[in-house]
């Protein structure tokens, strides 16, 4: 009885975290997206990057990449639809270093948010969210496809690699989830995922 119990309390605390990181997971990539391609609308004239589905947040869930986010700290979230033949590469460029960009703006507003939070529930997702923001904005800029720091790579090599890219982009996310089975990326995240941490709580609590 008392086994049952625990098993019972313990799978209630599962579904709790892995709600509390559905919804940073959410706030991580949606908003990113949406101020991503709102700052390429505004400096981009290329016909091969669009809004497609913006207004979608279940768009942008990679269903490995929340659950690394939940398990580790880490991870990373769907990457945007891009016609690359089409694309020009300074737009590339650009649309790229937005997103990058997006994810440390939201770092610092929902920081600020969080620090003068007064619910547990909605200080807990925005300190999350924070964290997860600095997080993703660091893994982005790892050069691994289809992360945006490859796209910006890209943007500076001839027309032809582009094809060699998009027939390595999906590799790229299985590479990852190697890295990941095989414990690798965990261990090299660690770290960084602490830093990252007293970053955070030094925004949010004046504190390293």
């Amino acid at each position: 009885m008392r086994r049952g119990r625990i098993l019972r309390a313990l799978f209630v605390s599962m579904l709790v975290n892995l709600f509390y990181a559905f919804v940073s997971y959410i706030l991580i990539s949606w908003p990113r997206e949406i101020l991503r391609n709102s700052a390429a609308k505004v400096f981009s004239t290329s016909k091969g990057i669009k809004n497609v589905q913006l207004l979608n947040p279940i768009r942008y869930i990679d269903p490995i990449g929340i659950l690394a986010f939940a398990f580790f700290d880490f991870g990373w979230t769907r990457s945007p639809l891009i016609d690359y033949p089409k694309a020009k590469k300074k737009d590339l460029f650009f649309y790229s270093l937005f997103g990058i960009v997006s994810s440390f703006l939201l770092f610092l507003v929902y920081g600020i948010i969080a620090r003068y939070a007064n619910n547990a529930m909605l200080f807990r997702i925005l300190y999350t969210s924070a964290k997860w923001s600095l997080t993703y904005a660091f893994i982005s800029i790892l050069p691994i496809p289809p992360l945006d720091s490859t796209r910006m790579i890209l943007a500076f090599l001839p027309s032809k690699y582009y094809e060699w890219y998009l027939k390595f982009n999906f590799y790229g996310v299985i590479f990852m989830i190697g890295l990941l089975v095989l414990w690798i990326l965990p261990m090299i995240m660690h770290p960084f995922v602490i830093i990252i941490t007293n970053v955070t709580n030094f925004i949010i609590f004046g504190n390293w």
